[in-house]
């Protein structure tokens, strides 16, 4: 069935706008039904409301006059509609207190009320669908309000006096559906079935019948005819299409009796010959090594220059060795590439002369093309030696300024006296370690701040050298004392300050009291006696704000160690931290 469908055109046609008129006229039938539905049910929730508020008014009327047995009649009288199958009044606490109903189906309509339904009734009417096997019910709750003539009864603390429910039955509107929905695909299918004959003979008459035309000509071309009678009449494009196929069969004809091939072919050849001399000129021209290798890897043609640079290449006519090709340090390596795939390739390469010298060579291949295929290659060679040489001096040059700017890039961060980081580097390593913070990277940051006990009475007794042997010791015990993590930096004379990632206050403070031990330990050379010194740290934590925030409570800190009386550490509340 479907070959079937695939030989004949007119039945493509029509199968496609059967489909399409199919789909319509489905959507269209899908959306209506929907619709109806939709509409009846919001009509019907309209009527209920009307119907709920007239019952209330009857409910609440009865109440003020005290004549509470009048409204199971009023519930009565209502029930009377076929359309109603159960009113109901519930307390405001959802309890039924009266009911009127009719059995509906097979089965009663759940009494309860769900609590959702309960929270959303005091604000105002609700309406709830539910399923009962086969059936839909539409459950309409209205709340009945307490005012004031109900607060002797009711009292004026509750919202509600109770709960008013009307349960209404959409079996009939469903059975209304289904004979609309019947009614919709009957007509649906007529209409269809008229549109597609309708189109069918259009299909016959504008499409097929000059198309099949045009096909039996084709046909009769293809198997050799002389006589071809083809009506051109019309202005459509199926009139253009066999005007175009008339124009294009002459042609055809006209190119048999004149023998265009054969003349063409001769152009090429004369056109080829005026190239190769004019390519030969420009070769002898050009300052570089040029060669035109076919193929075959035949060398066509050759300037003068290309054998100055290569003193071992064939004459014209003869062919590049397929060994040379291997080596790295061929020029030639770019010219299969090219015939494979017709795109342009450079190529750099060294040589080894007779006479022991190296030679560097630049070459270009590019391909020529005729009627899509590669036909040859245009290799142009360039003697890049003084280039190489001038760029392996620039790159020694720019090795040895790399060196120097690293070495004075240490040096601008570096403290010249005790190799520690200077200020400058401690306060960019504060700064990036309290961005890794805030990012979470790590969960506490600790600095210490540091201070060598009176240190201008060390350098009044022993001499300024003596206190630069000092500082480059003290900066050494502090170095060796924390982790690879940790950076220890000069903060300024004999002020220190270490940086401690990932540590927190109180394993801060432990490492600065080893650090106090070990320096109060320690003897540091003197002229005659060994020097004793002590230190002073301050300790603070990070919690937030800037990084002068936090030097500045481990300053604060140090501060108070100093005052204790020196040789101690002294931690920062961490409020002190936070700016």
């Amino acid at each position: 069935m479907l070959s079937f469908i695939q030989k004949s055109l007119e039945l493509k046609i029509l199968l496609a706008f059967s489909i399409v008129i199919a789909c319509l006229v489905g959507v269209s039938t899908y959306f209506d039904i929907r619709s109806m539905r939709t509409d009846t049910i919001h009509i019907s929730e309209r009527t209920l409301g009307a119907l709920a508020a007239a019952i209330k008014s009857s409910v609440n009327a009865a109440m003020t006059k005290g004549h509470h047995e009048d409204i199971k009649y009023v519930l009565q009288e209502v029930n009377t509609p076929y359309f109603i199958d159960r009113v109901m009044i519930y307390n405001e606490e959802g309890r039924p207190v009266e009911t009127v109903e009719k059995q509906h189906g097979n089965g009663r309509l759940d009494m309860t009320i769900p609590p959702q339904i309960l929270r959303s009734v005091v604000n105002g009417d609700v309406t709830d669908i539910r399923e009962q096997g086969d059936d839909h019910f539409i459950i309409y709750y209205a709340p009945i309000a307490n005012q004031p003539p109900c607060f002797r009864c009711h009292g004026s603390k509750a919202r509600l006096n109770g709960i008013l429910r009307i349960d209404f039955s959409l079996h009939d509107l469903d059975d209304l559906i289904i004979t609309r929905r019947n009614r919709v695909f009957l007509w649906s299918a007529v209409l269809f079935l008229l549109l597609t004959a309708v189109l069918l003979a259009l299909l016959r008459t504008v499409v097929y019948r000059p198309v099949k035309e045009l096909r039996d000509a084709m046909v009769i071309v293809q198997e050799g005819g002389d006589t071809l009678t083809l009506s051109t009449k019309g202005s459509d494009e199926l009139a253009d299409l066999k005007k175009s196929f008339l124009a294009m069969l002459h042609r055809i004809n006209a190119l048999h009796r004149t023998n265009i091939e054969k003349e063409k072919e001769l152009a090429r050849n004369q056109e080829t010959m005026r190239f190769r001399a004019e390519l030969q000129a420009m070769f002898d021209a050009m300052p570089d090594g040029v060669l035109l290798i076919d193929a075959a890897m035949t060398i066509v043609q050759a300037n003068p220059r290309v054998y100055a640079l290569l003193p071992d290449l064939d004459p014209a006519g003869g062919q590049i060795s397929p060994d040379c090709l291997k080596k790295e340090c061929c020029p030639f390596q770019g010219i299969e590439d090219v015939l494979k795939r017709g795109n342009v390739l450079e190529h750099q390469c060294s040589i080894i002369l007779s006479d022991g010298s190296t030679k560097h060579l630049h070459s270009i291949c590019a391909p020529i093309v005729d009627n899509g295929r590669v036909v040859s290659v245009v290799e142009v060679i360039r003697d890049i030696t003084e280039r190489v040489r001038t760029e392996r001096e620039l790159e020694e040059k720019s090795a040895e300024l790399a060196a120097v700017n690293k070495k004075l890039s240490q040096l601008a961060i570096t403290d010249s006296l005790t190799q520690l980081f200077n200020r400058r580097r401690f306060n960019e390593i504060l700064n990036k370690e309290i961005k890794r913070f805030s990012r979470r990277k790590y969960s506490a940051l600790s600095l210490m701040m540091i201070d060598i006990d009176h240190f201008k009475k060390l350098n009044d007794t022993y001499g300024h050298l003596a206190g630069d042997m000092v500082l480059r010791e003290i900066a050494k015990l502090l170095k060796e004392g924390v982790r690879e993590t940790d950076t220890v930096a000069r903060f300024g004379g004999e002020e220190f300050v270490i940086v401690m990632p990932d540590t927190r206050l109180d394993g801060a403070a432990h490492k600065a009291e080893i650090l106090v031990k070990r320096t109060e330990a320690a003897e540091f050379p003197g002229h005659d006696t060994a020097i004793h010194v002590t230190i002073s740290i301050g300790v603070a934590a990070y919690a937030s704000g800037s990084p002068q925030d936090l030097i500045h409570a481990a300053d604060l800190a140090l501060y108070q160690a100093k005052r204790s009386g020196r040789n101690a550490v002294v931690v920062s509340r961490p409020e002190d931290v936070i700016g």
